[in-house]
């Protein structure tokens, strides 16, 4: 059997091995990477990527992508603490002081609904998914900056913002010194266990893997593929406002930019975990693995003081790397499919 077969594989896995040795580098690299705080820091980072990811790892399954989610994140973020805080200073919000466990109601419906105008807009006004996407990101930013005209909405000192902080902010167990789970990363772990089981033991993510591989394949064998892609529009959009939530309550304070250039990094995490742009390959497992590692190279570069601008450089390596490993997958499963072809045994009763 030709050895290159085995690429795409290792290639799949490859996520775990870069991981390990990341790792083991910034271990080397500074004394207080292994100290339960710093790895409570990467845990939480990685937390609200992570649900993004998993939102768009549906997506990119079906052969689409959402680049809306940062600012599906930063709306929710920005209405949850708007429709609770009074309108005085320092808050800055819409003096509505709505409950707060309404209000994140009404921010994951809100999510929910962003995505289901932005499957519709796809799967029935037949409209590209880029094109949709970006039109949303900006449409949705420009809320951001029309609803706080450039000033913060704080929920920092009212009390009852204090609930809307949760999920971002408290720890389920919390022994100084010793161990601090956030509620954050709890949370986390559960959407990346219900996003595996979906997406490896439900009907629905047997059709999404069937969508992506083959669309037209998938829409003759009776799956309703427009239906299905609309559905994780809804999902990715109601995850974006779920992660809003989360970072809401880690910041406090809802700038204009909150969430800005996530998308970025989402799309790394996800193709660097295997995740493929062409839709039809990839699991949970891998793009979990891509967040830790771009979750760790993050907290190791600022524990070595490494520049900021020198942190760009190295995040938009990261990226083309995500893409050159994709476009290896695709280069090796095609090598392969041709050299199987070539090698098919001649029917029987003909000679080669």
């Amino acid at each position: 059997m030709q050895a290159s077969r085995y690429v795409p594989t290792l290639m799949d896995h490859l996520i775990w091995v870069i991981l390990i040795l990341v790792f083991l580098f910034f271990v080397t690299q500074s004394p207080v990477f292994l100290s339960s705080t710093n790895i409570t820091n990467i845990l939480s980072a990685a937390a609200i990527l992570g649900v993004l990811v998993v939102g768009q790892t549906f997506v990119l399954i079906t052969g689409n992508f959402d680049l809306s989610t940062e600012s599906t994140l930063g709306l929710a973020g920005l209405v949850g603490m708007f429709l609770i805080v009074p309108a005085a200073a320092p808050h800055w919000g819409g003096d509505i002081m709505m409950n707060p466990w309404l209000a994140i109601i009404v921010i994951l419906a809100m999510g929910a609904g962003v995505g289901y105008i932005t499957g519709a807009l796809i799967t029935m006004g037949k409209m590209n998914n880029f094109i949709v996407t970006l039109a949303m990101l900006l449409i949705l930013r420009g809320l951001i900056m029309a609803f706080t005209k450039g000033t913060p909405v704080s929920g920092l000192g009212y009390e009852p913002a204090e609930t809307y902080f949760w999920l971002g902010h408290k720890a389920l167990i919390d022994i100084p010194g010793v161990v601090k789970i956030p509620v954050a990363v709890v949370a986390t772990a559960a959407v990346f266990i219900l996003g595996h089981i979906i997406l490896n033991h439900r009907r629905f993510g047997r059709e999404l893997y069937a969508i992506g591989g083959n669309r037209q394949a998938a829409i003759a064998s009776g799956i309703d593929a427009d239906k299905r892609v609309r559905q994780v529009y809804v999902l990715s959009g109601l995850l974006a406002a779920f992660a809003g939530w989360m970072l809401a309550g880690r910041v406090g304070s809802i700038q204009a930019n909150l969430g800005e250039g996530y998308i970025f990094t989402v799309m790394a995490a996800a193709v660097i975990g295997g995740i493929s742009l062409q839709g039809g390959r990839g699991t949970m497992l891998g793009a979990l693995g891509g967040v830790l590692l771009l979750s760790t190279i993050d907290r190791g570069l600022n524990l070595m003081n490494v520049n900021v601008f020198w942190v760009k450089v190295i995040q938009g390596l990261i990226i083309m790397l995500a893409m050159f490993i994709d476009a290896q997958r695709v280069r090796f499963r095609v090598f392969e499919a041709k050299g199987g072809a070539a090698e098919a045994p001649a029917p029987a009763g003909k000679t080669a």
